[in-house]
């Protein structure tokens, strides 16, 4: 095949393989992006960035309902890996102290969301937690989640390892709904550190 010629060289529709060009091209930080090298930082900036990667998708989905069948593949898996990530961070963070050890392999949000319960639960010094409306709800959605997609494969591939089809537990999906389910769980995650780290004194493990 030739390359197409054009004068439109910045329409990405018409680009074409040049010999001798680079997709990675280190460039000053004011100048383009860079990545954190602290892996605090850079776990960090994971969470937040799948997170909204995944409202920017949904975002253009909903101002263009026609791409919402390309995007929503990519926006489930950004929103589940902010959420897995978010989990392993508390694990990693205060595990440890709890008894609990950070889990570095597991993809399933239902366990990690487990460990992580019960790390909370023994700062709190309570068998159940005081607020359990709001538990019972963060365990039905994370559950919900993991059944939908139990090894962040569901919505990255279409087969498995083996070739076989990788079976949609779900496949008419409202993103908004999904949007905002999201972001409550990264609220109260989020507060979950908040609390463990400046209202209880913790200070978490390195990591």
């Amino acid at each position: 095949m030739s390359r197409i010629e054009t004068d439109a060289e910045t329409d990405l529709d018409l680009m074409w393989p040049r010999e001798g060009e680079k997709a990675f091209v280190e460039v000053h930080p004011w100048q383009g992006a860079w990545a954190a090298k602290r892996t605090d930082e850079r776990l960090y900036r994971m969470i937040k960035g799948f997170h909204e990667a995944g409202d920017l998708l949904v975002a253009e989905s909903t101002a263009n309902s026609r791409r919402s069948m390309n995007l929503l593949f990519p926006a489930i898996f950004s929103y589940r890996q902010s959420l897995e990530l978010r989990l392993k961070y508390l694990l990693m963070a205060y595990g440890p102290l709890a008894g609990e050890a950070p889990d570095f392999q597991s993809h399933g949000l239902k366990a990690l969301w487990s460990k992580c319960r019960r790390v909370i639960l023994h700062f709190e010094g309570n068998a159940r937690p005081a607020d359990h409306q709001t538990f019972n709800a963060v365990d039905a959605q994370i559950a919900e989640f993991d059944a939908v997609d139990p090894g962040s494969d569901s919505f990255r591939f279409a087969h498995n390892t083996k070739g076989e089809a990788v079976e949609l537990r779900v496949t008419e999906i409202d993103l908004s709904s999904l949007q905002r389910v999201v972001a409550s769980l990264h609220n109260f995650l989020e507060c979950v550190d908040y609390q463990l780290r400046y209202g209880y004194g913790i200070s978490p493990c390195e990591h």
